[in-house]
């Protein structure tokens, strides 16, 4: 009886949700398209693109203080081409980001939050930029070096890398 009396009492109680999710919020140009391609925040990583203008789905994660996120840009890249990006750009969130129990937290990617972005002017330290490439996204970057200084993917081996 208790068994059941339990049970029904948790049918009954409304279970908390708490989401986080993140908006390409880059102008919708077709001739500069910032795709995102890997965007990851706490313990929740996304691996669909997401399109200038759109957002990812929401995902599950659990209430956090200040935590940075992390963002791959694929510039130009066609997600229903079928061939890989060509190149990547790194970023990072200037601040944290907090969510709440029950609450959903949006995350906008764009130059105003996100730092790394070499063609507004923006610049990671090449230390965060090794950071984030083999620690945060290691699969991503595997066969590649990231030049932070000027924004380029370079296939490791590649004679002609600085």
């Amino acid at each position: 009886m208790l068994a059941i009396a339990c049970v029904l009492a948790a049918t009954d109680c409304d279970t908390p949700h708490t989401y986080v999710v993140f908006g390409n919020d880059y102008p919708t140009s077709p001739t500069n398209r910032l795709i995102v391609y890997r965007a990851t925040w706490q313990a929740v990583t996304f691996q669909s693109p997401i399109a200038p203008g759109d957002s990812s789905d929401p995902q599950s994660t659990i209430a956090a203080s200040e935590n940075t996120a992390y963002v791959v840009l694929a510039p130009g890249w066609d997600p229903e081409g079928g061939a890989p990006p060509a190149s990547f750009v790194v970023l990072q969130s200037r601040q944290g980001f907090a969510v709440h129990l029950n609450n959903t937290l949006r995350i906008p990617i764009d130059d105003a939050t996100f730092s790394g972005n070499c063609a507004v002017g923006s610049f990671l330290p090449q230390a965060q930029a090794d950071f984030i490439t083999q620690f945060v996204f290691p699969n991503d970057f595997a066969s590649l070096r990231y030049d932070a200084t000027n924004c380029k993917t370079i296939p490791i081996g590649d004679a002609r890398a600085p």
